[in-house]
């Protein structure tokens, strides 16, 4: 229980620019749906074997890339993955600004 104290509400915020759907393997290749809130800039997924630090960015690697035009789904895939274990995140990047999701991590 809280405190009983009421703030108030605050407004909705700007939604990321990009939210992982879904990720899963289909064979040997990872698919990962993303849902692109912004137009007109370009998705990159980033991934990574599981390890010790799922949360470190420093080792991502890219494994796709694509320029969306539209608000919309897109599908991203690697086609390699290094592991059974792996963590991806998707990376935006519009004019100078750029932005990375969260964590999404997939077992085969």
């Amino acid at each position: 229980m809280g405190c009983g104290r009421k703030l108030p509400p605050l407004p909705p915020g700007q939604p990321d620019p990009v939210e992982i759907v879904s990720i899963r393997y289909e064979d040997d290749t990872v698919v990962v749906r993303a849902r692109c809130n912004e137009a007109e800039g370009k998705v990159t997924l980033l991934g990574k074997p599981k390890g010790i630090c799922p949360s470190c960015i420093d080792d991502l690697i890219m494994k796709d890339e694509q320029s969306i035009r539209e608000k919309g789904v897109v599908i991203l895939k690697d086609e390699s993955p290094g592991a059974q274990y792996m963590v991806y995140r998707i990376a935006f990047e519009k004019g100078t600004t750029s932005w990375m999701s969260q964590a999404g991590i997939v077992g085969k």
